[in-house]
């Protein structure tokens, strides 16, 4: 036990060191903390059973007794719309003997029925049919409801988190993202039309990274991303914050892709043509036009492999132009655009994930990848909090 926090000091010293005090004289992460099992094992203690995760987006459960069933840190949950359109989450797991009562994906139920011994229980998570427990000496039903877990809406998203003690609120620590810089697109209204997941073969903070700098989009997107003809120097670094990182580009010209549509009369100037790309620490990525949204939820499934939970949404003046007729080509055409991106930026991921498994050099930091800094400030943070981070 010993030498495993003997070796977790010496990483965390090395990350500390790499990180510097200011972002000039900064370093990329050493290659330790990508394949360490000791920094994994922190990560699910201090990062994803304990900070906010993103399990959808809220368009997705609009009406009384939708709900979204996943998985955080390998834990089931599920999230219910109330029918005061509140939202309660839960883990997903009966209060009998604990079996998942809801088949991971989205839905709609008045009723949640466990598939084992038919315990039932309605949206709000309270018993209301225990079978063949009437006779039960002592059994008080309203003491055996699903255990719930913290919930919060952002800006068109659902995050839970697992923590004992329920995080700082969300929406606080966004928001001066919100108020600067993504407020503004009203992302909330975008609707789903693309769900998907893509396994990963590498460490979760090689997709983070890759993510949240552009430097890279000239070089690996030149079919897709870059066809807009932004070089590095066109992005914008946003402002360093503690608990997300943004950046974001602004296009020339009217037309094409990532421009507002004409009845889109809340974008202004520039705006009306720039995409934003977001990290909510630690794992949930968003790329952000006046005409589309990407998402992407990154989950670690131990040191050197990973799931990305992706989602495309539009805004309703986008789908109001496609029309019923034309939606299925339209559709065919944006899946095969995203697929693409994703089979140009997983093999670069998988090989930064091999590159590092033994840090060859000191590297050197772009100014666009100033978020990478911020990124691996967090997790020098975080790693190094014992308890509740606030």
């Amino acid at each position: 036990m010993n030498n495993h926090h003997h070796e977790l000091d010496r990483i965390l010293s090395a990350l500390s060191e790499a990180n510097a005090h200011e972002f000039e004289a900064a370093r990329p992460m050493p290659g330790s903390v990508y394949h360490s099992v000791r920094v994994h094992e922190r990560e699910m203690q201090n990062l994803f059973r304990r900070e906010w995760m993103c399990l959808g987006r809220s368009c997705d459960l609009a009406g009384e007794g939708d709900y979204v069933a996943d998985r955080v840190a390998g834990v089931p949950v599920l999230a219910v719309r109330q029918a005061n359109g509140s939202l309660k989450a839960f883990l997903n797991a009966c209060a009998h003997r604990f079996a998942q009562i809801a088949v991971e994906g989205n839905g709609s139920r008045r009723l949640f029925v466990c598939p084992y011994h038919a315990w039932t229980y309605d949206a709000a998570g309270v018993l209301v049919r225990a079978p063949h427990m009437e006779d039960l000496e002592n059994f008080d039903e309203s003491t055996h409801g699903l255990r719930e877990i913290h919930v919060e809406e952002w800006q068109g998203f659902v995050y839970v988190s697992l923590a004992p003690v329920r995080p700082s609120p969300l929406n606080a620590r966004l928001t001066q993202l919100t108020d600067e810089v993504v407020g503004r697109y009203d992302m909330a209204r975008y609707q789903t039309v693309i769900r998907d997941t893509m396994p990963v073969a590498a460490n979760w903070k090689n997709m983070i990274e890759n993510f949240i700098e552009s430097y890279h989009v000239f070089v690996v997107h030149a079919a897709t991303f870059a066809t807009d003809g932004k070089m590095p120097t066109d992005y914008v670094c946003g402002p360093d914050m503690a608990w997300a990182t943004c950046h974001w580009g602004t296009r020339t010209g009217g037309e094409g892709r990532s421009i507002a549509h004409a009845s889109n009369t809340a974008l202004e100037g520039d705006w009306r043509r720039t995409t934003v790309v977001v990290c909510v620490f630690p794992n949930h990525l968003i790329t952000l036009a006046p005409d589309y949204l990407w998402s992407v939820t990154v989950k670690p499934d131990g040191v050197g492999a990973m799931q990305a939970d992706w989602s495309v949404a539009v805004p309703p003046e986008v789908l109001g132009d496609v029309g019923d007729a034309g939606r299925a080509a339209w559709l065919a055409q944006l899946r095969g655009f995203m697929d693409a991106a994703n089979d140009e930026d997983k093999p670069v991921i998988e090989a930064l994930h091999r590159g590092t498994a033994m840090t060859p050099g000191a590297g050197r930091y772009h100014p666009i990848e100033r978020n990478l800094w911020n990124f691996a400030c967090y997790l020098e943070r975080m790693f190094k909090s014992d308890t509740e981070a606030t």
